[in-house]
């Protein structure tokens, strides 16, 4: 996270820079704020590009981050949102079908990786791949992942411990989660003994966690997340919105993180 906060300050810095010396910020448009609802796992980089996107004199952007499934829930329901990025297409693809996103805004921003993470002082000794005996590693310990009925994080768990043979024996042991970040916090508390999550989430959390292995991407669906414009709300704003996710200055803070290209 401090280097995303460094990240979207050295972008600042840049803008100044360009317009010479002790040049004047970029007037704060009077344009209501964009309204951006994230999957859990766009946190930290979403902040981080809210921050280089009002440096351009846009409104600094409102965030709502939550699991993916629960952001469609609130969008059905009506809530206040221009853009929504999801942590998987099979949500965006929801949307669509019931006409509350604009297609034609529709576009891949980023990739992601899935991984098995540890407490840092208690790692795993284990191999990800094909009989795996994940049960087995986890000794008395539970694994935390996120609630594989509904979020995508989850739902790429599942996929890829079942393509392994490792996710029968897990029963019992499972502690479901709102969305990946809780699941994270279950492994940096002490709480689990391992955890599914994605790369980027992994490395945000610093020292309190390693990475005891990736899931290779065929054991998964593909790990991409899709941005597009609400239809009910604010069009100007979206786009704008939309395309800074594709400047530069977007593309090096993803990178940062973790991301991958879409």
């Amino acid at each position: 996270m401090k280097a995303l906060a460094r990240l979207a300050a050295a972008g600042i810095a840049l803008l100044a820079a360009a317009c010479g010396g002790e040049a004047k910020a970029p007037a704060v448009s009077a344009a209501e704020p964009v309204v951006v609802a994230a999957a859990s796992s766009l946190t930290d980089v979403m902040e981080a590009i809210g921050m280089l996107f009002a440096a351009e004199g846009h409104a600094e952007p409102r965030f709502s981050f939550a699991a993916t499934s629960e952001l469609v829930r609130q969008i059905e329901q009506g809530a206040q949102v221009d853009v929504f990025l999801s942590a998987g297409a099979e949500w965006m693809d929801h949307l669509a079908e019931k006409s509350l996103i604009d297609p034609a805004t529709r576009r891949n921003v980023v990739s992601n990786t899935l991984v098995l993470v540890a407490p840092a002082g208690k790692p795993l000794d284990i191999i990800v791949g094909p009989g795996m005996d994940l049960r087995a590693a986890l000794g008395d310990g539970r694994i935390a992942i996120a609630n594989p009925d509904g979020v995508p994080a989850g739902k790429y768990a599942k996929e890829a411990l079942t393509a392994f043979g490792a996710w029968d024996a897990l029963d019992g042991v499972i502690a479901r989660t709102e969305n990946v970040r809780a699941a994270l916090r279950f492994v940096e508390a002490g709480e689990a003994a391992a955890a599914v999550v994605y790369e980027t989430d992994a490395l945000a959390a610093g020292d309190k966690v390693v990475i005891a292995g990736r899931f290779p991407a065929g054991s998964h669906t593909p790990i991409v997340y899709p941005a597009a414009a609400v239809t009910a709300g604010s069009a100007d704003e979206a786009r704008a919105f939309l395309d800074f996710l594709a400047s530069d200055k977007a593309k090096a803070a993803f990178e940062v993180a973790g991301f991958g290209p879409p």
